[in-house]
């Protein structure tokens, strides 16, 4: 059976979909085979690998709103020719459908991956959400065992966090879902500032106290906090390759601006992030 991990946080620009990538391709780096969904509408991952999400848009065997019409979905190949990675892209539609009346919709994509056993042909599934909590959320959720949630260090994202914590919390416990594990991810460090030092401190020091007191469902999971992603130029730079950060430094570290000592050093805090999420 596979990881089902949810990349999540109601708040934008924390990297989520940057997650989603780098998991994907360390997974992958290890010998899995990874399916990628993108149920965000915003379609943030489908675009980062060069795919224009109208083209999945209508009557198309590759929409990802047919998982809401109980019909087959196609994956794309998007890895390399000794690979499996797979991916399902978004689309703007699927935002407009997840607002219908729909009789179990918060359940669709938890029934899409059974009915279609996914979770027997891929040993990792990485869903990317959009910067709210609704619908998409809720299902990604309840498909899940594992929720990672990554979470800038900054002013203000405590308040937030603990938002989708409550709101997570209600949802698992509403549906009697239970999950493995959560993860926080700090991301975008800045160590040179004193802004981020202090509210990763406050996040590390918060979040489990906070869990344990308000979230009785979310407690009964192994709970972490990882390690800061710190804030480096191969973020935007790995993306204008369409790459994910990891891709990119292994394979143009002659084009990157980033120190070989400094280059290795992140390489391996994204692995060991992966490997502290997926056994």
């Amino acid at each position: 059976m596979s990881e089902i991990i949810s990349v999540a946080n109601q708040k934008g620009g924390v990297a989520k979909t940057a997650t989603c990538r780098y998991f994907a391709d360390i997974s992958v780096a290890q010998g899995k085979k990874v399916l990628l969904i993108d149920f965000d509408p915003q379609a943030s991952l489908t675009k980062g690998f060069g795919f224009n999400p109208e083209l999945f848009e209508g009557v198309n065997d590759g929409n990802i709103c047919n998982i809401f019409n109980q019909e087959p979905v196609n994956v794309i190949n998007v890895g390399e020719e000794d690979e499996i990675l797979h991916l399902i892209p978004s689309n703007r539609e699927l935002g407009i459908i997840g607002q219908g009346n729909i009789i179990g919709k918060d359940l669709m994509l938890r029934k899409f991956i059974k009915k279609n056993k996914l979770s027997e042909v891929y040993d990792v599934i990485i869903i990317d959400n959009n910067p709210k909590f609704d619908t998409m959320t809720i299902n990604t959720i309840l498909a899940s065992n594992i929720i990672v949630i990554p979470v800038v260090t900054a002013k203000d994202e405590q308040e937030g966090l603990h938002g989708f914590f409550k709101n997570t919390e209600e949802t698992l416990s509403t549906f009697d879902h239970a999950i493995k594990k959560m993860v926080v991810i700090p991301s975008r460090y800045n160590k040179s500032t004193k802004v981020s030092k202090e509210y990763l401190q406050i996040i590390k020091e918060d979040t489990l106290p906070f869990i344990q007191k308000m979230c009785p469902t979310i407690a009964e999971a192994e709970t972490l906090v990882s390690e800061p992603v710190p804030e480096k130029v191969a973020f935007p730079d790995a993306s204008s390759y369409n790459l994910s950060v990891y891709k990119y430094l292994t394979m143009y570290s002659s084009e990157s601006s980033m120190k070989k000592d400094k280059r290795e050093k992140l390489l391996s805090l994204l692995e060991k992030i992966v490997k502290n999420v997926i056994k």
